[in-house]
C-alpha cells in the first residue's frame, strides 16, 4: 500500500510557563511531549501526518531542566520506534486491501500510552496513565 508519512522524525520544543504546560498536558508542571496525528486514508497515497511538540518548564534551570529534557526525549525516541513500526505495517497491506486505519491509529496510541507507562514505571516506580486497549482485534 502507498503511504506518504510525514513529521514521524521530527519534533519540535518549547519552552512555556507553568500554567501554559499544565494547560496543555493536563496538570505536569515539567515537561510533556506532546502527539497529534492527522490521517486520510481516501486519497492515494494514504497521508499521515504528525504533529510532535515537546513542552519544558521554562523556569527549570540547570540539572533539573537537562534531567526533563532528556526524559521528553526518551518518549519521543520511543514514540519514533512506534511510528516506525507502524509505517511498516501500513506499507506491508497489500494493494486494495484495507489499511484499517482507525484501527490502526487506535491501537498505535494505545501502545504508546503503555510505552510511556512502562517508563515511567521504570524510572519513577509509578505510573499516572490510564491506557484505554481498544475494543477493536489488533489490525495484522
Amino acid at each position: 500500500m502507498k503511504l506518504e508519512m510525514t513529521g514521524h522524525d521530527s519534533r519540535k520544543r518549547e519552552y512555556v510557563s507553568t500554567a501554559t504546560l499544565k494547560k496543555v498536558s493536563g496538570g505536569n508542571a515539567t515537561g510533556y511531549f506532546a502527539t497529534d496525528i492527522d490521517w486520510d486514508d481516501a486519497t492515494d497515497p494514504i497521508k499521515v501526518k504528525f504533529t510532535n511538540t515537546i513542552y519544558i518548564n521554562k523556569e527549570l534551570e540547570g540539572q533539573k531542566k537537562k534531567d526533563v529534557e532528556a526524559h521528553e526525549e526518551k518518549h519521543f525516541n520511543d514514540f519514533k520506534a512506534l511510528a516506525a513500526k507502524l509505517k511498516k505495517a501500513i506499507e506491508s497491506v497489500k494493494e486494495g486491501g484495507d489499511a484499517q486505519m482507525q484501527d490502526r491509529i487506535d491501537w498505535f496510541l494505545y501502545d504508546k500510552c503503555v510505552s510511556s507507562a512502562n517508563f515511567h514505571r521504570k524510572e519513577t516506580g509509578y505510573s499516572v496513565e490510564i491506557c484505554s486497549k481498544p475494543s477493536s482485534t489488533r489490525p495484522a
